[in-house]
């Protein structure tokens, strides 16, 4: 009986050692589980200094004497205003530039505005003239710059519209002149309108007109 009994439990430990050995082999064998793949998050871009070229180009305004206004229509000239000409802002979204034009000594200053807009020259030299009375004097000229026609506008006499400066009165001005340039561009045509005090205009032609005669194609 003692016999019977030893041998049942040598035989079961025996079994028991084969199934661990066999579990343990299996265990060895099986390829390892893959980790879960883990996104990660994209570093922030590190911000750009204020000076950066590219924070400039995106940022900085263009240069009214350089550029044409904020529309789709590309700029079709520059210029280059006399250095004594201060540069004002805009009082409305129609102008491409405003400029305070220095007089003589006890002479008040003229303002010159630059603007792009459609209409024939005519129509709109027959409403500049519009702006005086009857005993206006002007006289025009044509030439071509830079391959595009320029017809320039002198009127000298008591002018009838509004006060030069933003939000002045609507009054009237004796001896007050304006001095036009319109320049025809295959897209809309440039206006270059002074106007002031006569005395201011007549010092100022002779930079006036060596502003029209350098302007260029960009």
């Amino acid at each position: 009986m003692n016999k019977r009994i030893a041998t049942y439990l040598v035989v079961a430990v025996v079994l028991v050692a084969a199934s661990i050995a066999a579990l343990q082999t299996h265990a060895n064998s099986a390829a390892p589980e893959e980790p879960l793949a883990r996104t990660a998050s994209p570093e922030p871009a590190p911000a750009l200094p204020p000076n950066h070229p590219s924070v400039a180009a995106s940022s900085a305004p263009p240069h009214p004497a350089t550029t044409g206004p904020a529309t789709d229509e590309a700029a079709a000239i520059v210029w280059t205003p006399p250095p004594m000409w201060k540069s004002a802002p805009n009082p409305s979204s129609m102008r491409i530039a405003t400029y305070l034009v220095p007089g003589p000594a006890g002479s008040e200053p003229a303002e010159l505005s630059v603007s792009r807009a459609g209409g024939t020259p005519e129509a709109n030299i027959q409403r500049w003239i519009g702006q005086f009375d009857g005993s206006a004097v002007h006289t025009r000229q044509e030439k071509t710059v830079a391959g595009l026609k320029v017809t320039t506008v002198s009127i000298t006499g008591n002018f009838l519209g509004g006060g030069m400066m933003p939000g002045a009165p609507s009054a009237p001005h004796d001896s007050w002149g304006l001095l036009g340039a319109i320049v025809e561009t295959a897209g809309s045509s440039y206006f270059f309108k002074l106007t002031g005090p006569a005395a201011t205009i007549g010092s100022a032609r002779a930079p006036f007109d060596s502003m029209i005669a350098g302007i260029a194609r960009p």
